[in-house]
């Protein structure tokens, strides 16, 4: 008997969430309405100040669905570990809380991980919302085309490596993981909030060198104010990105993007000097700005406009905090 023939595997839904009592019942409701079984719920509360155990009361009689609030903040980064290691399903997603999946996600996603198992996962495309849920159709283009989707052929992803870890094509709220392929261990705290691509940088570390795209908008991501937890601010957002960068930067077994993967690290580096600079951490600054112009080559005009205003005084951090970045 063939695999695709074989009775459906259980398919995960992780939910981490903190402070989004009001966004998190439409992530669960379209969890549990997928067309696809068998399928497990399981939302992650990251210690939320806020009622969202009140919030969620109406789907515990669901067998489906299961809720675990950490008494502490674990951070992204533990509340990922903690929903890896629990995740029972043969596959998981990892679903924001204030994010929300189509009906046929899962079936759909599914699908290829059964019939092929060199690949690690299978990822849509998706729609872009505002904060009431309205799908933005200009906006969701914008990021299909940003991010090189509208670019990359439906079906088979032979190099993983490029399409996630240099091009950020995938998507990781609209990915389906194969959970061989995703553990609890490649999880570091140090990648903070750009952990999701670190997790596809251990994927990739581990061998894994295929995945599928549906060029399909089979979730939906949501843009307003804030972070989803700890660690995905600005600040957590450049400092993880640093550290991916830094780290692949030095393993040999990345030689072949090391070109790409040096021109993103100099814009996060420029990033961060902009930040620093803003914050009238001029010497700071000022050191991380001249080692990206040290390993830049040709110097990029926005590190060069960043290296100048470092030397402004006051008038330099006045213009960094309105430097659009």
């Amino acid at each position: 008997m063939s695999d695709a023939a074989a009775p459906n595997p259980l398919v995960t839904i992780l939910m981490p969430t903190h402070a989004r009592a009001h966004l998190v019942p439409f992530a669960v409701r379209s969890a549990l309405a997928q067309t696809y079984a068998p399928v497990e719920i399981r939302v992650l509360d990251n210690a939320s100040p806020d009622d969202t155990a009140g919030a969620l009361a109406e789907f515990r009689a669901d067998q489906r669905f299961h809720y675990h609030r950490h008494p502490q903040d674990l951070g992204i980064t533990g509340n990922w570990r903690y929903g890896i290691a629990a995740a029972r399903g043969e596959f998981f997603c990892l679903l924001h809380d204030d994010d929300t999946i189509e009906p046929e996600f899962i079936e759909k996603l599914v699908a290829p991980l059964r019939a092929d198992p060199t690949l690690a996962l299978a990822f849509s495309d998706h729609w872009t919302i505002d904060r009431h849920g309205r799908r933005l159709a200009e906006e969701s283009a914008a990021a299909t085309h940003r991010f090189g989707r509208d670019r990359l052929p439906a079906g088979v992803i032979a190099d993983l490596a490029r399409v996630g870890l240099v091009e950020h094509s995938v998507p990781v709220g609209a990915t389906l993981f194969r959970r061989a392929a995703a553990t609890p261990e490649m999880i570091d705290e140090r990648a903070r909030g750009a952990i999701d691509h670190w997790l596809l940088y251990q994927i990739v570390k581990a061998g894994w060198r295929r995945a599928f795209y549906l060029p399909e908008r089979l979730m939906n991501y949501r843009v307003h104010g804030g972070g989803m937890s700890t660690g995905r601010g600005r600040g957590g957002m450049v400092a993880g990105h640093l550290f991916r960068y830094e780290t692949m930067l030095a393993d040999p077994a990345m030689a072949p993007l090391h070109e790409p993967l040096r021109a993103l690290w100099a814009h996060e580096a420029t990033t961060e000097g902009i930040d620093l600079l803003a914050a009238g951490q001029r010497t700071d600054a000022r050191r991380v700005l001249a080692r990206v112009l040290l390993r830049q080559r040709p110097p990029r005009p926005r590190t060069l406009a960043a290296w100048a205003l470092a030397h402004l005084g006051m008038p330099g951090t006045w213009l960094a905090r309105r430097l659009v970045v």
